[in-house]
């Protein structure tokens, strides 16, 4: 993002204005006009704890995660009943993020210096760890956004400059005229490609970008402004309150449909406080975003199953929704708190929950001491839980970003991961 927080930042000052859950409405949708039944949550069973910033993971042959704790530097494997074990680290000061698997090894990005538009402090790379331990920084992502800077064809903020007077009473760092998307990165997740590479979605670059296998960068698509009308409540000047306000669309995650189509969450910069939420549809032929859905409270994170029914992770709304294949209406799947990240494996979702829990914060001298304990104290780590799914969608369940190059479009075909 520019002209906003970093994407991390974005997550933890949403969480705390305690947002309220509110229905999600649909966009335009590229299914059949015939709804199938909706997929039903079965038993659910929690397979990793004591994660801190479980924001990104990857799900492998027997149950194996690959999870990216983001509020650390540590990248860590966790196998069915078994011990978490270090796979990689990043640099201190960096954070670990979109996490994807393909033919034994496992993509991840490590980033620091989101949105300080600074190429000495902004830092991205994309980076592999193979079978055998060994690490290789694929690309430089950071880099590629501050030559090429894809959403400088958009434009941002208030369709009109502010007065002197009410731009004088905005909170820092929002502008008070429009403004065209300025380098940043901010990797969110990622999907092997379909002949090689990796498809990044960059929450900071506002864009999906390929990286080949050897490191060649190239924008996919951008997303485009998110319109909003500005909300009272969120601590922006009366004078701005009503005001059309273009939002940038920070993508958090990136999947393939059955379809062929590239499927991304977008999670809008401010104004912060409401509930515009998406999912894009990426045409496979035109490149084109088209919005399939929008209204979500925080949409961090999708799955897309062989039918196409579409599953979203709303992070702030303390649930995981679902559209049906061939419906324009999202649906409650399961009630879960703080969930972030999906993946589909087999004939179940996994999803990271208590997803903030552990977020590093500094003390409020001017917060008053609590009266007492909550009823329920809030988790210490997150976790990541499976969810068995009915079948009444024919068994079609599996995930699109599995091992094989054979088809699809920057993505894969068959459905598994590695």
């Amino acid at each position: 993002m520019k002209k906003s927080s970093p994407a991390l930042a974005v997550l933890a000052a949403s969480a705390a204005l305690g947002l309220a859950a509110s229905p999600a409405t649909a966009g335009g949708r590229h299914h059949p006009p015939s709804p199938s039944p909706a997929p039903v949550a079965g038993e659910v069973t929690t397979v990793a704890e004591g994660l801190l910033g479980p924001l990104s993971f990857a799900v492998g042959r027997g149950g194996t995660l690959d999870v990216a704790q983001s509020f650390t530097t540590l990248l860590t494997r966790i196998t069915d009943g078994g011990e978490p074990e270090v796979l990689a680290t990043a640099p201190e000061g960096y954070s670990p993020g979109s996490v994807s698997r393909d033919r034994g090894a496992t993509y991840y990005t490590v980033a620091t210096g989101a949105g300080t538009n600074d190429p000495v402090a902004n830092i991205t790379l994309l980076q592999s760890v193979d079978r055998d331990g060994t690490v290789e920084t694929i690309a430089d992502i950071s880099a590629y956004e501050f030559a090429e800077n894809p959403d400088s064809i958009n434009t941002y903020g208030f369709e009109e400059a502010l007065p002197a007077g009410c731009a004088a009473q905005l909170p820092e760092g929002i502008p008070a005229s429009p403004y065209t998307g300025l380098p940043d990165s901010n990797p969110a997740g990622s999907l092997p490609g379909r002949f090689g590479g990796t498809i990044v979605a960059d929450a900071g670059m506002n864009a999906l970008i390929q990286v080949s296998d050897d490191g060649d960068i190239a924008t996919v698509a951008v997303l485009p402004p998110i319109p909003v009308t500005v909300p009272a409540g969120i601590g922006w000047p009366d004078c701005a309150v009503g005001l059309a306000y273009n939002a940038e669309p920070v993508p958090t995650d990136v999947e393939r449909g059955p379809d062929g189509a590239l499927y991304v969450t977008s999670l809008p910069g401010s104004p912060e406080g409401g509930p515009t939420g998406s999912v894009f549809r990426i045409d496979p032929a035109t490149l084109e975003p088209e919005l399939v859905a929008t209204g979500f409270v925080g949409a961090t994170g999708l799955a897309v199953n062989d039918n196409g029914d579409i599953f979203v992770a709303e992070l702030f709304a303390n649930r995981i929704s679902v559209v049906p294949s061939g419906s324009n209406t999202p649906q409650l799947f399961l009630e879960a708190n703080q969930p972030a990240a999906l993946e589909l494996r087999g004939d179940a979702l996994y999803a990271s929950v208590d997803a903030l829990a552990g977020l590093p914060t500094g003390p409020d001298p001017e917060a008053p001491p609590a009266a007492e304990p909550p009823a329920e104290p809030a988790p210490a780590t997150g976790s990541i839980i499976r969810i068995e799914l009915d079948d009444n969608c024919g068994g079609y369940h599996h995930h699109h970003g599995g091992a094989d190059r054979h088809s699809g479009d920057g993505v894969r075909g068959d459905g598994s991961e590695e």
